[in-house]
């Protein structure tokens, strides 16, 4: 008999925990499902991309787009199947600032669940950016530990072989005039003969990025300045001396230039960290791609055009 009681008990057991797995795999199955972006959302993000890239709108670009916004709504969708958004305190003291922000009241948990439940998780840019930053620590965390074989890095040494030469470093002044006009390249002009005479200067507009650099390449003053704006070539500048005017895309600019560090080859192990790093950032985005290319198995899309 008790033996019968125990067989019922456990066959009861295995049978509501089979129930329980159905049920959580029907419901994720039902969670798994993708809605194409609406005509008036991809109108909104190709006017935004054309804006920003100044290109013309393909279908490839298109498709794009709109692959790339059903890949976010599954990243999201699947951080919360994994509860990420219950873990992270990022996420949640968002989700109850606006909690606060409308005015629901009750204990933490109850604010979290009215927000929930309201679907402000997938309508806050921020959380949704939070927790695919999550998912992408997760994926790429394990092979950032990973160390790559020397015929890798001979192999990168080859593909990249700009990192062999240390380029040339700048370090230098500037006096700025907002604008592209000829009064402002005169006035920069006026400035440049009062600096290099020794007068009294008459004043310039802020750079918002400073007056004093150094040690800089010409890739990273370009990404300051706009490019054009730095020298093809540095013969025969005397050093401590103004010079210009130089036009940026923001306006003209004098430049006293204190130093230049000439550039040099550098031989492998010089390279290696650098190699190291892009070794390490290819397999993260790979690892990421694999990633996303995995989940869109297990997610379906439905368009209604």
């Amino acid at each position: 008999m008790i033996r019968l009681l125990r067989a019922k008990l456990f066959h009861f057991f295995a049978l509501g925990l089979a129930l329980y797995g159905l049920n959580t795999g029907y419901t994720a199955y039902e969670q798994r499902q993708l809605v194409c972006p609406a005509a008036g959302e991809m109108d909104a993000m190709v006017a935004v991309w054309a804006q920003q890239n100044r290109q013309p709108i393909t279908t490839v670009v298109r498709q794009a787009l709109g692959q790339a916004a059903l890949d976010e709504q599954m990243l999201v969708r699947e951080a919360q199947l994994k509860g990420l958004h219950k873990r992270d305190d990022v996420v949640l003291q968002r989700l109850l600032r606006d909690a606060e922000f409308l005015g629901i009241e009750g204990g933490r948990a109850s604010q979290l669940d009215a927000v929930l439940a309201m679907g402000l998780l997938e309508s806050d840019e921020v959380i949704r950016r939070r927790l695919i930053q999550l998912q992408e620590h997760q994926v790429t965390v394990d092979v950032s530990a990973q160390n790559p074989r020397e015929r890798d890095l001979r192999r990168l040494a080859a593909v990249h072989p700009q990192l062999s030469h240390r380029p040339p470093r700048y370090s230098f002044e500037q006096r700025f005039f907002a604008g592209d006009s000829l009064a402002q390249q005169q006035s920069a002009a006026r400035l440049m003969a009062q600096l290099n005479n020794d007068e009294s200067p008459i004043s310039s507009d802020v750079f918002l990025s400073g007056e004093s650099f150094t040690r800089m390449t010409a890739a990273e003053i370009s990404r300051i300045f706009g490019p054009g704006f730095w020298f093809d070539a540095l013969t025969d500048v005397n050093l401590n001396r103004w010079i210009g005017p130089r036009k940026s895309v923001y306006g003209w600019h004098l430049i006293n230039l204190h130093e230049i560090v000439p550039g040099a080859v550098r031989n492998f192990e010089e390279m290696r960290p650098e190699l190291e790093l892009i070794w390490r950032q290819d397999l993260q985005r790979r690892s990421w791609q694999v990633y996303i290319a995995r989940l869109r198995e297990q997610y379906r899309v439905s368009c209604s055009e």
